[in-house]
């Protein structure tokens, strides 16, 4: 078997190793759909069950409960759009980079092996780049989620001890977390959107 026989042999292994790779990032795009979708669920319910208790009190209002919760639940509705688009976008990246490798190496031309070498060396390192980008995002979208899961939890858990006191403080530590802790991860997010891989 010659030199350009070995070459394009190790060159489809990539290609396919890349398709696999298009394969598991799909698998993790469909599971982490299904988290976030799992999140809202959950949020949802203990938000509704938390206004139901303050409301049997009579100490707030339905309406009064879902102007305090609102911007917050907004935030985290955006923040989740946000995540999706980043997943779609990455997906999409690693269905075109494995395209392209298909088709540089499908064309029948020989493939000086340096070039190759260094072209993909230089996806690698992008592509190295947007994981740690789509990581450090859903890291900080499960980190702002648990702590809000936490924070109405904690409410839940007081039963009909719950004062709106507790359920202002508890809303004004979550703002303050989403001001504080999380403001760079749009500007992450929207950065990442403009760096294509390829």
């Amino acid at each position: 078997m010659g030199i350009t026989e070995d070459m394009k042999r190790v060159a489809l292994e990539i290609v396919s190793s890349y398709q696999a790779r298009v394969s598991t990032v799909a698998k993790i795009v469909d599971d982490t759909h299904q988290i976030l979708e799992d999140f809202r669920a959950g949020r949802n319910q203990m938000s509704e069950q938390l206004k139901e208790t303050l409301a049997k009190k009579e100490s707030l209002r339905r309406k009064d409960f879902d102007n305090m919760i609102g911007d917050i639940l907004i935030y985290q509705d955006e923040s989740e759009k946000e995540v999706k688009n980043l997943l779609k976008t990455f997906f999409e990246e690693q269905k075109e980079i494995a395209e392209l490798l298909k088709r540089n190496l499908g064309d029948g031309e020989t493939v000086k092996i340096e070039d190759f070498k260094k072209t993909l060396e230089n996806i690698q390192a992008r592509q190295k780049v947007r994981e740690n980008e789509v990581s450090t995002t859903l890291k900080e979208f499960q980190s702002e989620h648990k702590e809000m899961a936490e924070s109405l939890r904690s409410l839940l858990d007081k039963g009909e001890a719950i004062e709106v006191k507790d359920f202002k403080e508890a809303v004004n530590n979550i703002r303050a977390k989403q001001d504080l802790v999380f403001p760079g991860r749009k500007l992450t997010m929207a950065a990442a959107k403009e760096k294509p891989l390829i």
